[in-house]
């Protein structure tokens, strides 16, 4: 099991969640009011409407039932394409008697498709991932991952496999869970846990510096420019009229410098694991211009609760040749959750609604502001 790859997951949510309430220019949301002072007269001519400001909120209720689709497909150069199917019920719940917040867990989970694993340690690790249960606090962030350890059998067949053995297999085996909890929690802070009271203006685009970890190298960091927008409103299904969703745009990518200090990593990243040997074009431009790498993801979510309806998350990383800039080498990595809930459709409690104080961030310490730019 891979580690996950935990890109922007604090300084976005902070950011995000500094945002204020009321305050001037589209990064704050709607201004306030005016007073009957300063109202105009009667006969004056009608103002025009200001933009719309989408107010995000988290609001699940709880017990929520979705029945869930990960669809996971990986292409890379030299190597046939890798698609893996999973389907499986997720409950979220109340937390249980003295505490608060939820706990989400799933169950009934079928796959069909490729899986790096025999179908033996498939069995097991996904009979193990439903002992596992994420909890969540009662303002969204998330707080833990229970139950991890569920899944040593199964990292242990996989390390066994590989003759990896000693204080070597343990080392695998915990940077393995660690991944799962990794995982996890980013799943639900692209989804749910980055975009907690952010009020953003609709069709605006907002940037923001940040830190990611660059693709294909896991551990490795540097500096990445963030993007972010709701581009429109949209029905939460395909059997429903109403536009009650909205669909938010993330685009990252890192800045050309940090790909220059790790291109010669990249690139051999880039070459492996093909069936046949690929040819490496030979790097060029001062900065290692040739090598590119970003993540994308689109949210489908309903901006009342903001229970996910799609998730969407690409990670790609491209080698351009030297003589017309066409990709010579790439990795695409593309996850997509699909969530339907049986029923009427969910909606937030009147409990449950809730906020933080305008313009407090998560932490105490000073967090930037993105900047608009208009699209």
């Amino acid at each position: 099991m891979a580690a996950a790859r935990r890109i922007l997951a604090l300084p976005l949510a902070l950011a995000l969640a500094a945002l204020p309430a009321q305050a001037d220019g589209p990064a704050g949301g709607a201004a306030p009011a005016p007073s009957p002072e300063a109202s105009p007269p009667e006969d004056a001519a009608p103002r025009a409407p200001g933009p719309e400001v989408v107010r995000l909120r988290f609001a699940w209720p709880a017990p929520l039932d979705a029945q869930v689709t990960c669809r996971r497909t990986r292409v890379r150069t030299g190597a046939p394409p890798s698609v893996f199917t999973a389907r499986y019920r997720q409950r979220a719940a109340a937390a249980g008697a003295g505490e608060a917040g939820l706990a989400i867990s799933t169950r009934g989970t079928t796959w069909e498709g490729d899986l790096p694993w025999a179908p033996a340690v498939a069995r097991q690790a996904l009979h193990a991932s439903e002992q596992l249960v994420q909890r969540i606090g009662p303002d969204g962030a998330f707080a833990a991952l229970e139950g991890a350890e569920a899944l040593r059998p199964a990292l242990r067949s996989l390390v066994d496999g590989a003759g990896v053995q000693g204080a070597q297999a343990e080392r695998a085996v915990a940077r393995a869970e660690a991944g799962a909890r990794g995982e996890a929690e980013e799943l639900w802070n692209l989804s749910v846990g980055f975009w907690i009271d952010a009020d953003l203006v609709l069709g605006q685009e907002y940037v923001m510096p940040s830190e990611s970890e660059l693709p294909l190298l896991p551990g490795v960091r540097g500096p990445a420019s963030v993007e972010f927008a709701v581009r429109r409103r949209v029905p939460c299904a395909a059997a429903e009229r109403a536009a009650r969703c909205v669909e938010i745009v993330l685009h990252a990518t890192p800045e050309p410098a940090a790909l220059a200090r790790h291109a010669a990593a990249l690139r051999a990243r880039l070459a492996e694991g093909a069936e046949a040997p690929v040819p490496v074009p030979a790097a060029h431009g001062r900065d290692g211009g040739e090598l590119q790498a970003e993540s994308t993801l689109v949210l489908v979510t309903d901006p009342a609760t903001l229970v996910p309806r799609r998730v969407a998350w690409t990670r790609a990383v491209r080698l351009a040749s030297a003589e017309d800039g066409a990709p010579a080498l790439e990795h695409v990595d593309r996850v997509e959750y699909d969530y339907r809930y049986p029923g009427k459709a969910p909606a937030a409690p009147p409990a449950l609604r809730r906020r933080h104080a305008p313009g407090a961030p998560l932490e105490p310490a000073p967090v930037p502001a993105p900047v608009p730019v208009g699209i």
